[in-house]
Parts: structure tokens; sequence; C-alpha cells
């Protein structure tokens, strides 16, 4: 084989493999080809490098193939073992119990709330608060009308005074002055009946006469009509009312108002003065400067200007204020009554007045007449009956006062004072007052309504704490204990509520026990609040999230605990386990943890998320957290 063929080995690929092939090489002398061949130097060099170059790349080729060949027959263990999840696992531990929290709602409302009105009937004339409005206990919300209350008050007052003095007289007897008065009237009675006995004397009839003669003028005056100097004075009059109404009507000029404004200034500069010179006096006459009739004249000068500038105040609010309706109203009537009077002048004399005025001639008439004819019988004795009458008033007078007159008069005195006390009770009762202190929410009313007896003016609530009532069951009352403290939800915010009272009855509809408990007053009245129990329940068991929870045999639940491989010849890698399912039963449910019991044990790894790709015996990869991170203790 010659140099040319060896240097011209290709390899080739047999099923995968590297292998240098060479042709059947000759085995000739190459000492001899050499001698009988004579290379050029520059041909040997060429040569040595081209078969050092062969030799590497047989050797590179064999190691290549050996090294092959190893890696094929060993097998690949990553591609023989099964596919291996990464999973999250948490270990478990015992617990013995667990608590069950359940709310319950309320409303929250002030400690009191009044819905405030009169006890009577009346007119509102004025409302003092408005909403929104804080009050404090004693203050007058609203007041009713009490003029005509306070007229009777008035009457009943002054007829007590009588009363008083009545029974004074009584008491002291009567005096020499109202004895000689009746004696007096007696004489005059007396004198009377001898007149009528003795029948009219000349004079009376002749009175009486002129009397007839007055009156049948008058007839004439009107039945001629009115004179023209009686119409002229009447419409006079009538300007003169106008005049007046205009005036009240156009209410009080702004230069009397200012002249009004600078006699009040001038009289507090005045009344100021007085004062310090009174000051003075006084100080004058302790130490016994002045007298004290010196002294005595700087307080009265005081004391007038004082009642001065309290008159030149009430005109200038006078006239600040103008007129008031009633006044112009008064004066209308007047102008309207002049009016009238004038109207009735023009239009002549009506026959109604001639036939009044007629009648009264008639009367006179007869009058005059009965004089004439002398005095009848039944006169005489009605006079004789008035001066019994009087004789027996001396009498009883000339023998003083008897004990039950006095008794009587007593009597009339505390009927006046009860009287006066039930007009006092109603005119307490005319003026509404805060019967606590509290924020006004509503106002019903305003002024000018007639308002009955108990109608709601203005709603009152309670400053201070606020209190709100939870319907819990009966059974969860016995955990509550009067004057303890719980926490309460209101939106996002928790509150500290302390037990007042668990009232005794079970609601008939709800069938729950109200349990009322007292709030801080930031918590506006009608807020919804949530009142949190616990209950805690003594069962063994283990926290598990629900997520770990796959469904098993026969409608059971299971989870799955994580070992360790049972086959130990296989090369895993760390944190490997194998799943393991175990059954377990649902003790509670809470949010997303539940507590179970089964076949577990404190410590056991259980898989927490991406069950539903789990089998039994399938390798895994855990990642342990802690329970915390998972479940809530």
């Amino acid at each position: 084989m010659t140099e040319n063929n060896l240097l011209d080995s290709k390899p080739h690929e047999i099923n995968g493999k590297v292998e240098i092939l060479t042709e059947k090489m000759e085995t000739l002398p190459i000492q001899s080809e050499v001698t009988n061949f004579k290379p050029k130097v520059k041909d040997r060099k060429f040569l040595r490098v081209g078969l050092v170059l062969v030799t590497l790349g047989i050797a590179f080729g064999g190691l290549k193939f050996i090294q092959e060949r190893n890696i094929s027959a060993k097998p690949n263990l990553e591609t023989t073992l099964p596919n291996i999840l990464s999973v999250q696992a948490i270990p478990i531990k015992l617990v013995n119990s667990y608590s069950v929290s359940q709310s319950y709602t309320g409303i929250v409302e002030a400690k009191r709330t009044s819905e405030l009105g009169f006890e009577q009937s009346g007119l509102l004339t004025s409302i003092y608060i408005e909403e929104g409005e804080e009050v404090t206990k004693g203050t007058i919300i609203a007041q009713l009308d009490t003029s005509q209350t306070k007229a009777q008050k008035a009457v009943l007052i002054a007829q007590k005074d009588r009363a008083i003095a009545t029974l004074k007289e009584l008491e002291n007897g009567a005096r020499p002055e109202v004895i000689a008065a009746t004696r007096a009237s007696l004489l005059q009675e007396q004198a009377k009946l001898r007149e009528l006995q003795t029948g009219p004397r000349p004079e009376l009839i002749a009175a009486t006469r002129a009397s007839l003669l007055q009156e049948q003028a008058k007839l004439q005056e009107l039945q001629t009509g009115p004179r023209p100097e009686v119409i002229a004075a009447t419409r006079a009059s009538l300007l003169q009312e106008q005049a007046k109404l205009q005036e009240l009507q156009t209410g009080p000029r702004t230069e009397d108002i200012e002249v009004a404004r600078s006699g009040v200034l001038d009289l507090e500069e005045q009344l100021n003065l007085a004062r310090l010179q009174e000051k003075r006096r006084e100080e004058l006459y302790t130490e016994g400067a002045i007298s004290q009739e010196q002294f005595d004249e700087a307080s009265t000068q005081a004391d007038t200007l004082q009642a001065r500038l309290e008159q030149a105040k009430s005109e200038l609010e006078k006239l600040e204020t103008g007129t008031r309706r009633e006044q112009v109203e008064a004066q209308q009537a007047r102008v309207r009554q002049a009016q009238s009077q004038l109207d009735e002048l023009i239009a002549g004399t009506r026959s109604e007045q001639i036939e009044a005025q007629r009648a009264r001639v008639g009367q006179v008439q007869s009058q005059l007449d009965e004089l004439i004819a002398g005095t009848r019988r039944e006169q005489i004795e009605a006079q004789r009956a008035r001066v019994g009458q009087v004789q027996s008033q001396l009498d009883e007078l000339i023998a003083g006062t008897r004990r039950e007159q006095i008794e009587a008069q007593q009597a009339e005195i505390r009927r006046f004072e009860a009287q006066i006390s039930e007009i006092d009770v109603v005119l307490r009762k005319s003026t509404l007052f805060a019967p606590f202190s509290g924020t006004v929410s509503v106002r019903h009313l305003d002024e000018g309504v007639v308002v009955n007896a108990g109608q709601g003016v203005v709603r009152l609530l309670e400053g201070g704490e606020r209190k709100v009532r939870v319907g819990v069951p009966p059974g969860k009352t016995s955990s509550l204990r009067v004057g303890s403290q719980q926490e309460v939800r209101v939106g996002e915010r928790i509150y500290s509520a302390r037990v007042l009272s668990i009232l005794p009855e079970v609601d008939s509809m709800t069938r729950t026990q109200t349990v009322i408990l007292a709030l801080p007053q930031a918590i506006a009245p009608g807020t919804v609040v949530r009142l949190g129990l616990n209950q805690t329940h003594e069962m063994e068991g283990y926290w598990l999230p629900t997520s770990a929870l796959v469904w098993g045999e026969r409608g059971l639940l299971a989870s799955y605990a994580l070992v360790p491989p049972s086959q130990s010849d296989l090369n895993l890698p760390a944190g490997t386990y194998q799943t393991e399912k175990r059954m377990v039963e649902v003790l509670h449910t809470e949010g997303e943890r539940s507590l179970v019991r089964g076949v577990l044990q404190p410590g056991d790894l259980i898989v927490t998320n991406g069950t539903n790709q789990l089998a039994p015996g399938q390798f895994v990869k855990s990642e342990v957290r802690s329970q915390k991170s998972e479940v809530r203790s």
C-alpha cells in the first residue's frame, strides 16, 4: 500500500459509531522500499508530519468509539425515572378546641330620645332652637301664646285682693263711717217712703215735665234732619282721623329716630357721670366729709337719670320697630266709625232712630202721667221693703261680724288662690323645656301653627354615650356579663362596647334575648353595628387549608400526606417524597380552612395545592411551609 493510499483513508460511520477503516496493508519491506526510494529532504518533512497527523486521528477516533460504546451500554437514570411534580406542604399540629365566631346586628340609638310636645293645645308663637343645635337641660325650646291666660290670672288676682280686703273688714268689724253711711241710706229710703205716702211733690212733676219737653225737642230735630254745622264738624273729625291713620302707616321718620338715638346717648353719658358722682359722694359720706342728705341727692339724681334712660330707650325701640299692626287696625276702625257717622248725617235720620226717640218720649210721658195721677199702692210696698232691708244691714253692722261670715270669706280667698295656682300651671306648661341635655335632630313645626296636646314639636337626642340593642340567641347570652367589654364592628372600624344589661324576656318574633350595649358618642344614631361572639368547642383535630382536601372513596374526603420513597435503590433528587392518601372527617369549616380528624399524626406533611393532579404513590418534590403561612392557628 502506498503512502498516498494511507493518507487518503477516511473514517466511516457504522450504527452511529465512528470507526477508522484502513485498507489491507501488504507486508512489504519498508526498509528496502525506502532504500530504493530516495526522496528529497523537503518531502521527508511533509511525510513525517502526515504520519503524525494520521496517528493522532486514529487515536482520537478510537477513544471516541470506546466512550460512545460505554455510554450506550449504561442506561440514562433520568430518562428511566417517573415525572416528579413540585407541590407545597405544611406540617400539621394537633389542636384540642376551636372557636366559632358569629355576628349579630343592631341599630345604634341615643341613650334617650324624646318627641317633645306641649301638654295642652294652643298657638305656637316661638321656637328658639334650630335643627342640629345642642341644648342643655332646662333650655327653653318653644312657647305657646299665653295672653288670654295671663289676662285670666290678672282678673283672679284682683278678685283675690278684693276678697282679702273684705275679710280684713269683717275681722276688724264695721267702721263708724260705714255705720254712719248705712244709717244715712236708711234715712234716705225712709224719706222716699214718706214721699210716696204723701204723694209727688210739685217740683218733681215740674222736672219730669221739663225732661218730656227735652225729649220732644230731640224727636223734632230727628224728624227735620241734621244741621249743616253738625255735618261740618263730623267731616272735620273724619279728616283728622284719616291723617292719624296715614301717619301710622307711614311709620316714624328717620330724623325722629336719630333725635331719639342722640337723646339716649346723651342720657347714657349723664348717667355715667352721675354714677361717678354717686361713687365719690359715697366715699366722702363713708369718711364723714358730707352729710346723708348730700349723698341721697347724688343717688336720687342717678336713679332719675336711669329711669329717663330706660324711657328713652323704650321710645327709641318703638320708633325703630315701627307702628304695630294692631295700632293701624285700631285707627282704621276709628276712621270707619267717623265715616259711618258722616254717612248717616248726610243720608239723613233713619226711621228706626225716629221710632226709638218717639219711644223715649212716650216713656217720659207715662212717668209724668203717673206723678200727676199719684203713687200706686205697690210702689209704697216696694219702698217699704227697701227700708226694711237697709234697716237689717244697719243692725248687722251695729251687732258686729259673725264667725261664719269670716270663715265663708276665707273659703272664698282659698278658692281664688286655687284658681291662680291652676293658671300658673297652665302658664308653665305653655313653655316647652329641654328635659335633658342633647341635640335637636328634627323640627316638626313652625311658628303660627295651632298645636294639639301631645303633638311633637321637636325631636331631642341625648348626648353622651350611645346604646345599641342586639338580639342574641338565649344560649349565647351566658357568655356575656353585665359590665364586660365586647368588640363591635361599625363598617371597617372596631369599637369597644360595654354591656349595660341583658333583658330577661325572649322576643316572641325573633326568639332572641336583647342585649343592650353602651357605645362611644362618635357613632351616629341609626348606624348598623355588628356584635361578634366567639364560642369554644372542645374537640381534637388538625387545621388544614380547604384546598388540601380531595374526594376519596365512597364520597368521603381525604388528603395527601408526604412519606419517604419506598424504593431506596433509586437515585432520587433531594426533597423527593411519595404521596399517600389519608381519609379524613371534616369537623368544622371556617373560611379557607377546615378542622379535620382521621389517619393523621402531628408533624405529618400535608399537600396544600395541586391535589387534583396527584395520585397515591406518586413522586413529588415538596416545598415545606409553616402552618401559620397557610392556616390560621
